[in-house]
């Protein structure tokens, strides 16, 4: 990336995240993600106002090439997706939990779309967890290929009720390993997909695993991330991650599209 150009120069005026497909427009310059301009008539930039129409939408390819040059700069990106395959996954959030699709399957389903999203990109060095009373590993920072989705496919929701904390335990082993030959710049991110509905640690000591997970994450440098799948256990899972510096998210059959569009767009660079 050119010396004078900062990480906000790569961010859209309009979502205020880094472009993923950039234009410029022809009469005055200015640039935007497409999928954001060509939701307005005129150039929101103020006092510009100049009219639009697709024809005046250029692909800006210098900041493609600072894009690229950041992505280099930043190198491989490390991601852990932990997988909750408790019975309660199985679950639907319909009163009876039989109608709709269960949350496990929803879990798939973004899954797929971000391995979609990775294939073959050696950027992505993916890691794949499932966990209930205890973690399994399915493969470890590989880049995405095809026998990862079949993978996938093969997982059902039939463990024991979860432990969470055990798995996050271990996957920070994992990044503490991997610490030895990565600096300190390099993104690591862990990213669980869970209903909440966890029995903490097979220790029992709920308040000692808060501050261990919390001062471990920080001393590995790691970008921590719930996902709650489906609308149970919100608030339990929101203090949760207050308490461990881990970022709350959520999505449910009614919006799940939308949420891998988000993620997508926030998880592309950090």
């Amino acid at each position: 990336m050119a010396s004078n150009t900062t990480l906000n120069d790569l961010k859209c005026y309009i979502c205020g995240e880094i472009y993923t497909n950039p234009v410029v427009i022809s009469q005055c310059g200015h640039s935007f993600d497409r999928q954001c301009i060509i939701r307005y008539n005129y150039c929101p930039i103020r006092d510009c106002n100049i009219p639009l129409s697709e024809y005046s939408l250029l692909e800006n390819d210098n900041i493609k090439e600072l894009i690229h040059d950041y992505k280099q700069s930043i190198g491989n990106i490390y991601e852990i997706f932990l997988l909750d395959t408790s019975t309660s996954m199985w679950y639907s959030d319909s009163f009876t939990g039989l109608f709709g699709t269960g949350r496990f399957y929803l879990a798939i389903q973004f899954l797929n779309e971000i391995f979609q999203r990775r294939w073959n990109s050696t950027t992505y060095q993916i890691s794949l967890i499932t966990f209930d009373k205890h973690p399994e590993e399915h493969f470890s920072f590989q880049t995405i290929r095809q026998h990862h989705s079949e993978i996938l496919e093969k997982l059902t929701p039939t463990g024991s009720p979860t432990c969470l904390f055990d798995a996050i335990k271990f996957s920070l082993e994992k990044f503490e390993k991997l610490n030895q030959i990565l600096n300190r710049s390099t993104t690591r991110s862990i990213y669980i997909l869970t209903d909440g509905g966890d029995n903490f640690s097979s220790t029992g000591n709920e308040k000692h695993y808060i501050k261990f997970i919390k001062e471990y994450s920080k001393k590995l440098n790691i970008l921590g991330n719930i996902i709650l799948v489906g609308d149970k256990n919100i608030f339990h899972t929101k203090n949760l991650c207050e308490n461990i510096n881990y970022q709350f998210h959520h999505f449910n059959s009614d919006n799940i599209l939308e949420f891998v569009r988000s993620f997508l767009l926030s998880s592309n660079l950090y």
